[in-house]
């Protein structure tokens, strides 16, 4: 218990610094109907440091470090609907498949809406990417 003590401030200090450049995207995928680049992007409530707190609430890496995976990165992406709610969350890349599970289990438990996207004051659904990148060495 006191060895993952220790890990959960390094990996907050890694995963703040690494988290800040989730950005909305255009939508690749053509079966995800989303709307053209808004004007005014999907929020967190209280930031996206708010976002990072929520990820590192949930997020586990007791099983990462009993399987010595001590670094990895992956990228999920996810549709922030018309409602607030995250949808369609998807890992796109990472390094180990036990990293692509805890971090997608992860951002299913966030239940925290999110303020939508807009364009031209009407709110529209918005893709959104948000890496991932830990060291607990």
């Amino acid at each position: 218990m006191k060895k993952n003590l220790l890990f959960i401030p390094l990996f907050w200090a890694v995963s703040v610094a690494a988290q800040k450049d989730s950005t909305a995207v255009p939508a690749v995928d053509p079966t995800v109907r989303t709307e053209a680049m808004p004007t005014k992007i999907a929020e967190f409530p209280d930031g996206h440091q708010a976002f990072v707190k929520e990820i590192l609430k949930y997020f586990h890496t007791s099983a990462l470090v009993k399987a010595d995976i001590m670094k990895a990165k992956a990228v999920a992406t996810f549709i922030v609907d018309t409602d607030g709610s995250m949808v369609d969350i998807k890992i796109e890349s990472y390094e180990y498949k036990m990293v692509k599970d805890e971090f997608l289990r992860t951002l299913k438990m966030i239940k925290t809406k999110w303020i939508p996207a807009e364009n031209n004051g009407k709110k529209i659904r918005s893709l959104m990417r948000q890496p991932l990148t830990f060291s607990l060495q």
